[in-house]
């Protein structure tokens, strides 16, 4: 077994087996995310209120009322020999060194030992809140104190939308709301749910992600290019782990979770790469639950200088209770595809490291469940696929717009959409494939979700694509890292579009602001005053969109972030609709944006000043990094372009703030011509992140060994070879 660091920080395994190179894979995990490691666990099994206080009582409250910890118990039990070995390897090589490198931590008590199941429990936790529920949460909460056909409207994306399959495809998907009076059930059925003791936990609306493959006929090499990134809240430490695991069976490379072996999202082998975006499947239901049916018991969470808190857990057969009113005796039951039965994804991570091809890859497959993702696949015999990976349930259409009633059988889970069912391609005659968390096909049948990310990101990568293959450019790692850097916003440009009736003073504010948006191209450059004035505008158009706030009856389901949120990232399926003449949300429209703009530069004079010379994006739009770890300072905040549908994605909830608190937490080109021109980069890399360029994928170990540095995995040589 050795190991080796390269000039970027990464590290290099190798040894003998699988098992050996799992458990360097695991010893190297921990020695270089340590806390975080520990911190995803407790996170998981309801226990990081024990080290940071009161702050963490919500999370661990709903992770337990989930039962996250014991169905993680549950699907490990029911993985296969195989992936069992694995996760015992990795969790010795976490135990050699995970006592030492968080001896000198500030935790209540050492470190239990890593357990096999924890990084079942670590992965779940990665991903539950990552589902449908969010949304069904929002529309249930505002249904009492909203009019029907808003709340249907603000999360519908009746409009044109490419498809991820066929590439190209333009359709208009309506999905105008459920039949006529399900609202008024809803209401029946929640029974005045009001005094709301935990409010689940939701996903930021702001998560996204990008990815596209080439086909050897676009490329310098003659061979596939995959690229993509994935986006998620900007935190310290990120997400993902760069690392390289070899032995005699397989050479992999990719970004990993800590707490969890291989590469279940992003990554290549001697033979495949692969990438995935979130396939926003709907995959959890909230059922409606009268309490003194359910199974219950208390809990105690001990929390850090202050009492511990007792929790009731109820429990049924559509799964925990994560929103509960004792007085009306009503509560929401999570149904989550990772938890309704044992979960067996783990099962597929040694195939996929094993598999000598796209095909190979793509049957692979058949036992992925959790997350639903669009996975992108390439091989070095030229095919590239792409497959709707992961199990969605069969069941009423009801279910996927909201809350409904345990009590009745009609709305139970009736199975699963087969496999073979699923959106997929293989080799298509354009030799182009792009996501980016948009509707993966036209066909409504299979029922994959509503709830899909605008079109803006996707359709700006395949617009580069075929730009650039029309061009007769042969595309190369370069022209990936251009796309990547994109910041073009195509909702900007439909905004535009959309000013020709708004009237103007000639000579007033407004028609100078006017003026300069309609000349704009759409770029949110750091020093576009445009890129400023049109987020304004959106932010002060949203601002009157008529939804409540939260705060009476079941409205305190509905937490700010989650209304602010979704009305922002609504906004591209919320212009179209005004663009058709829909008046629900904004009234008419060329009065709308021009109140709007009057009030965005009122806000803009008093914040920047009078001159708009230096009203620039670059002032407002600021990253910020959310510190997950106590004692780790989050990494420096700097101006960054672009906004939540440009390819280079740096998210905002922009009803509130402008800061840009998600995006790209990684990027990667994976180059199927030759390995060693593959490159990425995460924000740990900070300059080059912020620059949007990439660093060197060592794959050679001839290379490795010649510019690495040998790391000590012994316990005794930790302080040497902490990172």
């Amino acid at each position: 077994m050795e190991a080796y660091r390269d000039q970027h920080g990464i590290p290099h395994v190798r040894a003998a087996s699988p098992e050996e190179a799992f458990q360097a894979q695991g010893r190297v995990a921990a020695l270089d995310r340590g806390p975080q490691m520990e911190f995803v666990r407790r996170r998981a099994l309801g226990t990081w209120a024990e080290v940071v206080g009161s702050r963490a009582v919500a999370d661990d409250t709903f992770v337990r009322r989930v039962g996250l910890a014991a169905a993680a118990r549950r699907s490990y039990a029911a993985l296969g020999a195989p992936a069992q070995a694995v996760l015992t390897a990795y969790a010795a090589g976490v135990n050699a060194v995970l006592a030492d490198r968080l001896r000198d931590d500030d935790l209540p008590a050492a470190p239990a030992p890593w357990e096999p199941w924890h990084c079942v429990a670590v992965y779940l936790g990665r991903h539950v809140g990552m589902g449908s529920m969010a949304h069904k949460l929002f529309r249930t909460a505002l249904l009492p104190s909203a009019p029907d056909g808003v709340v249907w409207r603000v999360r519908s994306n009746a409009r044109e939308e490419l498809m991820v399959v066929p590439t190209g495809t333009v359709r208009r998907v309506d999905r105008e709301g459920p039949p006529p009076g399900h609202g008024e059930r809803v209401r029946a059925w929640l029974n005045g749910l009001a005094e709301v003791e935990t409010v689940a936990a939701a996903a930021d609306p702001a998560a996204g992600s990008n990815n596209w493959v080439v086909s050897g006929a676009h490329t310098a090499s003659g061979r596939p290019l995959l690229a993509g990134d994935p986006h998620r809240p900007f935190e310290t430490p990120g997400p993902y782990w760069q690392n390289h695991v070899s032995c005699d069976a397989f050479d992999a490379i990719g970004l990993s979770f800590p707490g969890v072996p291989a590469f279940p999202h992003f990554g290549h082998t001697a033979h495949v790469a692969w990438g995935i975006t979130h396939g926003m499947a709907d995959d959890q239901d909230l059922f409606v639950e009268n309490l003194d049916t359910l199974q219950a018991h208390t809990e105690l969470i001990a929390v850090r200088g202050a009492d511990p808190v007792e929790i009731t857990v109820h429990t049924g057969a559509h799964g925990g209770v994560v929103v509960q009113d004792a007085a009306a005796n009503t509560g929401l039951a999570l149904r989550w595809t990772g938890i309704a039965e044992p979960d067996r994804t783990l099962d597929c991570l040694l195939p996929m490291l094993t598999a000598a091809s796209v095909a190979e890859f793509d049957d692979v497959m058949r036992g992925w469940s959790v997350p639903v993702d669009h996975l992108m696949t390439a091989d070095v015999h030229g095919a590239v696929g792409y497959r709707l990976r992961g199990r969605v349930p069969h069941r009423h259409e009801a279910n996927s717009w909201t809350a409904v009633p345990g009590w009745e059988p009609e709305y139970a889970w009736t199975g699963w959409v087969p496999f073979d069912a699923m959106p997929a391609a293989r080799d298509p005659e354009e030799g182009l494939l792009v996501s980016a968390n948009n509707r993966p096909t036209a066909d409504p049948e299979p029922y994959i979700a509503h709830d899909f990310a605008g079109p803006a990101r996707a359709t700006r990568i395949l617009e580069l694509l075929r730009a650039a293959v029309a061009g007769g450019q042969a595309l190369d790692r370069a022209a990936m890292q251009r796309i990547h850097a994109d910041v073009t916003s195509l909702t900007a440009r439909e905004f535009v579009a959309s000013l020709e009736h708004v009237p103007a003073d000639e000579g007033s504010r407004r028609a100078e602001l006017l003026e300069l948006l309609r000349g704009w191209d759409g770029r949110m450059d750091l020093g576009s005053v445009a890129a400023t004035v049109y987020t304004e505008t959106r932010r002060e158009l949203l601002a009157t969109a008529p939804l409540p706030e939260a705060g009476s009856s079941h409205a305190q389901l509905l937490t700010h972030q989650q209304r602010t949120g979704t009305l922002w990232l609504s906004f591209q399926a919320l212009l179209a609709g005004a663009r058709d003449g829909d008046t629900t949300i904004f009234g008419p429209w060329p009065p709308a944006v021009a109140a709007a703009l009057d009030r965005a530069a009122e806000r803009l004079e008093a914040d920047l000043g009078p001159d708009i010379a230096d009203w620039t994006w670059g002032r407002l739009h600021k990253c910020r990094f959310h510190a997950l770890l106590p004692g780790v300072p989050p990494l420096p905040g700097r101006p960054v372009p672009g906004d939540n549908e440009t390819v280079r994605a740096a998210g905002l909830h922009g009803i509130e703030t402008t800061v840009a608190s998600s995006g790209s937490v990684a990027r990667y080109v994976f180059d199927l011509g030759d390995w060693n021109n593959s490159a990425w980069v995460v924000p740990e890399q900070t300059d080059e992140w912020y620059a949007a360029r990439l660093v060197p994928m060592l794959y050679d170990w001839e290379v490795i060994e010649n510019v690495g540095t040998p790391i000590a995995l012994e316990s005794e040589h930790l302080e040497d070879a902490r990172r």
